[in-house]
């Protein structure tokens, strides 16, 4: 069945009685901000058209799952086991065959997908920026006193021969993905707008690449700070 509402994740409240700890419960505040930038409902929308109609699980629910998986310490998509564990805090959550298909799924239309889920995310940022009010990153900013976008690259090890997985410069063997961060300065910490995926042999300075993960960074900026002065 289809789910009646985009609010994906429950509103636990916070009680001070004498009740058995939540695993995992700093996930509230996660799963709020899903819910406070409206990431859901974006995402739901952007991804409507490689779900099925009677799905039981959405994809862009199967997304974000996997994401929560990442943040609160899983390394695999059979990791969601960590959120599974827990219906009151994280709602229904797909199994690992439901996972795996769908994530089949959305890879057969992989540079589609990709832009879907970049638009839903600008326009979570945005929404998230217009509630940080004074303490959003684009506040005071000007041509003088621009946005800052640092470029890194980063290598990451693999243990096998994964696709794309190649030997690295420094003789190891998995990627070197290149990432775009928002700079917040010394009072916070970078943002992450975009990342390149390459494999291993990609060189650090390869000035394509470069200007392929600038254009995407810029794509996740507000329309408003991308506007002349």
């Amino acid at each position: 069945m289809s789910h009646p509402t985009l609010f994906f994740y429950p509103r636990p409240r916070v009680d001070v009685a004498e009740v058995p700890a939540l695993a995992h419960a700093g996930a509230v505040l996660l799963t709020d901000t899903i819910h406070a930038t409206g990431l859901a409902a974006s995402l739901r929308e952007a991804l409507d058209s490689w779900t099925k109609p009677l799905a039981e699980h959405h994809s862009s629910k199967v997304l974000l799952d996997l994401a929560l998986t990442l943040a609160i310490g899983g390394e695999h998509a059979s990791d969601a086991d960590l959120l599974r564990c827990e219906p009151d805090l994280f709602g229904d959550v797909a199994s690992a065959p439901t996972i795996s298909r769908m994530l089949t799924t959305l890879a057969e239309d992989a540079p589609a997908v990709i832009e879907a889920i970049s638009n839903a995310r600008r326009a979570a940022r945005e929404r998230a920026w217009a509630l940080a009010g004074e303490h959003s990153p684009a506040a005071g900013a000007s041509a003088k006193s621009p946005l800052v976008i640092d470029l890194d690259a980063t290598l990451i090890n693999v243990h096998s021969e994964k696709e794309q997985a190649a030997p690295t410069f420094k003789r190891g063997f998995g990627y070197h993905p290149l990432c775009a961060f928002l700079d917040h300065g010394s009072e916070g910490t970078g943002e992450p707008l975009a990342i390149h995926l390459r494999p291993g042999n990609a060189g650090s300075n390869t000035a394509a690449d470069h200007i392929t993960v600038t254009k995407a960074a810029l794509a996740q900026l507000p329309p408003a700070q991308l506007s002349p002065a």
